[in-house]
């Protein structure tokens, strides 16, 4: 440790032998701002020994000693030096280091590297492990990309730069003015930048107090290492122990948690902790770059953890000029989440049907952290009355256990009494190979005019792994009210012996009974299969050996059943080919009480040709064929062949026909001899289609497609129209025409989508019946409206009118928060045309 100590001494008295006179060009700014930096990341024992190094006017680098008389108490942390280092005893190495370059009258000066006097914070465990290199920005704050915009390429990472030491804080400014004694004031001046923690402190002057206190004054700002969230001030105040800053009438911008554009956030009396977070009274908070067209947030106070959440206490929502809402504690999730479900809504929904009345419904976050959160469900109807919920989600900082709540209740004034829902989850991880699922769910409320018996379903499973076997235990139950249960059992045994071979052994034993209109049935059943998988290079073998017991006839027994797949079968064919051989004994389930049911061996060759590709006179040719033959033990024969064929023709530049042709045709005894097993049509089918695109780039395309089954009956032509009238417009037509005395036009389906004023546009559906004498309604049917406005570029305003449903849909889309949305009606208002088209 010594020998460290007089290495330090040895390098401070070479530095400070290296004069500079005024006025000098030659001197190597980068070279003397980097040895000035090594000193703040030196040891603690070189921070000891400083103090022999002398005293004096033109010292670059001193130290004040503590005076005999007044020892500094243990638990005050050492200055500039990381607590808890081996060989520092508390109260020695107290000093001050300040280095200043030589002054110059010219512009652009080598800056001055000021360490501040003051004690160093204990480092938070929170604070970034990511290394912070001491270089100095500008004097104003840095723009911040908004989300969702093309981010500039990462900086690379600087090298030979010296980097801020844990624990740590480092001022650089241009000059530096004031008593360097310890417990003095001092200055400084010019490009201020104040590094600690995860933040820096930007400002034109900073003023130490010589105790722990910097003011920092001259359009001050305070942005992060990562450079996405900023807060400016008109005065920071920062507490170099306890590495906060706190900011007068400050106000922030971040992207963090936004998926576009930025959330900005004010208050009156905003600070800063070590790790970011931010704590303010009377906040401010928005999204939207003109707060007055588009909406705010006020409240009581703030919190801001960065990249987790805004938590603002009595908020209001303001819409413009006009209070919306108030909530009692408001949580703005700042982080994604992928289960959308489980995140709140901070937007109450709000909305009027016939059968639930005027309804209000409001989801208030709890938790601290990823471990436990969710939150509280208050809903209110004038006519159903008052519904109260709990959505919670709970896991072990172990990761042993994960646990999900999710319960609704309420009193349907109505008639329907109380209506509860439950829903329970837990995932157990017992160990490293064994781990357990269980679930519940309770439902007697399904919504509005949904009159169904309660059911109920508990359901577990424990799963034992490893590399070369698993066990699988689960057991279930459901349940309808008193009309229906069921109860089952299943147990799977997998191993895998080798890299070819493996085998899957399962039971499953279950009942079920139903009782609906005074008839009644029962049904026990228990099942056993056996799965031996081989695979080689050459083929795939299988044997399965699967048998059933059941009080009802149902099913199909494996006795066993042998199953090859050549997997290189005639390869070099000019055709691709692949074939299956399937060779068994199988039967049909006795029911109680029935007689012995039919037992007999079964064999099915199957192979199929292609698909073959192929150009034939400039058209494209996909060609499959597939072909199985059976035979059985009783002497019955069956086959099946099945033929797809397609032509795809191009015809100019704008025009592509397609002419698809599909055959089947089955041979033998169509349903025997089995009931269950190798069914077939009695009848042969074929089917041809045609069906023509004429189309141009975007701005227009028509199909028209027409088919046959070659029976001489008339079959519909359909058609679909889509133009795009101007970039912003679309019209789509579809529908059908049926040939015939009598026919003609089906109906059609009218689709319009078009620029409706700045920022906004409409929405048309409508059926048009081209028969309305017939009664089969007005001419224009079953219309639809959807209108939607961008305000301010904050956030969208949806309006959707369905004719059919008589209901109107009005929602607010946030354009920072896509997956926040405020619904005033049953459900959110989506388009209903779409906006771009392929063919």
């Amino acid at each position: 440790m010594r020998k460290r100590g007089i290495a330090a001494v040895t390098a401070l008295a070479a530095f400070l032998t290296w004069a500079v006179p005024i006025g000098a060009p030659a001197a190597d700014d980068d070279r003397q701002e980097q040895v000035a930096l090594s000193l703040l990341n030196g040891q603690s024992c070189a921070q000891r020994y400083a103090g022999d190094a002398g005293s004096g006017a033109n010292t670059v680098a001193q130290t004040t000693s503590t005076p005999q008389g007044s020892p500094t108490p243990a638990a005050s942390p050492s200055p500039f030096s990381t607590p808890g280092l081996p060989g520092v005893p508390a109260g020695v190495g107290n000093g001050t280091y300040t280095v200043n370059p030589p002054q110059r009258p010219r512009p652009g000066a080598s800056p001055a590297v000021t360490p501040p006097p003051i004690p160093t914070a204990t480092p938070s465990p929170t604070v970034s492990t990511e290394p912070i290199f001491l270089i100095r920005g500008g004097e104003t704050p840095p723009p911040i990309p908004p989300a969702g915009q093309a981010t500039p390429a990462p900086t690379p990472e600087p090298t030979g730069v010296p980097t801020l030491a844990p624990g740590f804080v480092a001022v650089i400014s241009d000059k530096w003015s004031g008593n360097r004694e310890r417990g003095q004031p001092s200055d400084a001046i010019g490009n201020v930048h104040i590094y600690y923690g995860d933040e820096e402190i930007v400002g034109d002057k900073a003023h130490f107090d010589g105790d722990r206190t910097i003011t920092i004054t001259g359009h001050p700002f305070l942005i992060n290492h990562e450079h996405n969230s900023v807060l400016t001030g008109d005065v920071i105040v920062f507490d170099t122990v306890a590495q906060t800053a706190k900011l007068t009438n400050g106000k922030g911008a971040s992207d963090e948690g936004v998926q576009r554009g930025l959330v900005h956030f004010q208050a009156s009396d905003l600070h800063t902790d070590p790790d970011g977070t931010a704590h303010g009274l009377n906040p401010y908070v928005t999204t939207c770059e003109n707060p007055r067209g588009g909406y705010h947030i006020t409240g009581k106070d703030m919190e801001v953890y960065p990249g987790d959440k805004i938590v603002i206490h009595k908020a209001v929502l303001w819409l413009g000029l006009a209070a919306v809402f108030y909530l009692p504690l408001l949580i703005i999730p700042l982080r994604s989440v992928e289960n959308q479900r489980s995140r709140a809504r901070w937007f109450p929904e709000v909305g009027y049907d016939s059968y639930e009345g005027a309804w209000i419904k409001i989801q208030i976050p709890f938790g601290k952290d990823q471990y436990y959160y969710g939150y509280y469900i208050v809903n209110y109807f004038t006519k159903l009355g008052l519904g109260l919920g709990y959505v919670g989600f709970y896991s072990s900082k172990k990761g042993r256990r994960s646990v999900s709540v999710n319960v609704y209740t309420i009193n349907n004034q109505t008639g329907g009494g109380r209506q509860s829902n439950v829903a329970v989850q837990e995932q157990e991880n017992f160990s490293q190979h064994l781990r357990g699922n269980f679930q519940f769910a309770y439902q007697s409320n399904y919504g509005p005019l949904v009159s169904i018996p309660p059911n109920e379903t508990i359901s577990g499973a424990i799963v034992h792994q490893t590399a070369q076997t698993s066990q699988n235990y689960s057991v279930s139950h459901s349940s309808v009210g008193g009309q229906s249960s069921s109860n089952s059992f299943t147990f799977s045994d997998t191993r895998q012996f080798n890299q070819n071979l493996n085998q899957t052994t399962t039971y499953n034993i279950s009942e079920s009974n139903a009782s609906f209109g005074g008839f009644s049935s029962f049904n026990n059943q228990s099942e056993f299969d056996y799965l031996m998988q081989y695979t080689t290079a050459g083929a795939d073998y299988q044997m399965e050996f699967d048998k059933i017991y059941s009080l009802q006839a149902t099913g199909i027994n494996k006795i066993p059943e042998f199953q090859v797949r050549p997997s290189d079968f005639f390869q070099h064919f000019f055709i691709p080919l692949s074939a299956q051989l399937t060779v068994g004994e199988y039967s049909e389930p006795a029911g109680e009480g029935e007689p012995r049911s039919l037992a007999t061996w079964r064999g099915d060759a199957n192979l199929v040709a292609g698909p073959l590709d192929a150009k034939v006179l400039g058209s494209d040719f996909e060609g499959t064929v597939t072909v199985d033959q059976y035979a059985y033990g009783t002497g019955d024969l069956k086959a099946a062949i099945e033929q797809d064929l397609s032509l795809t023709t191009p015809i100019g530049s704008h025009m592509v026909n397609t002419l698809t042709y599909n055959e089947a045709n089955y041979n033998g005894p169509a349903l025997v001899p089995f009931q269950y097993l190798d069914q077939q049509p009695t009848m042969n089918t074929k089917n041809a289609q045609d069906l023509l695109r004429i189309f141009n780039d975007d701005v227009y395309a028509v199909s028209l497609g027409w088919s046959t089954n070659f029976d001489g009956m008339a079959q519909p032509l359909s058609y679909q129209i889509t133009a795009k009238p101007s970039p912003r417009s679309v019209v789509l037509l579809s529908g059908s025409f049926i040939p015939g005395p009598g026919m003609g036009f089906e109906t059609t389906n009218l689709q319009l989508s078009t620029p409706f004023g700045r920022d906004a546009s409409l929405q048309f559906v409508t059926n048009i019946n081209w028969r309305p004498s017939l009664g089969l309604g007005q001419f224009f049917s079953d219309k639809i409206i959807y209108y939607t406005r961008t305000i301010g570029n904050c956030y969208q305003l949806m309006v959707m009118y369905n004719e059919s449903q008589q209901a109107i849909n009005v929602g607010l889309n946030l354009l920072a928060f896509p997956t926040q949305t405020a619904v005033f009606q049953i459900g959110s208002p989506q388009p209903v045309v779409p906006t771009t088209f392929n063919f």
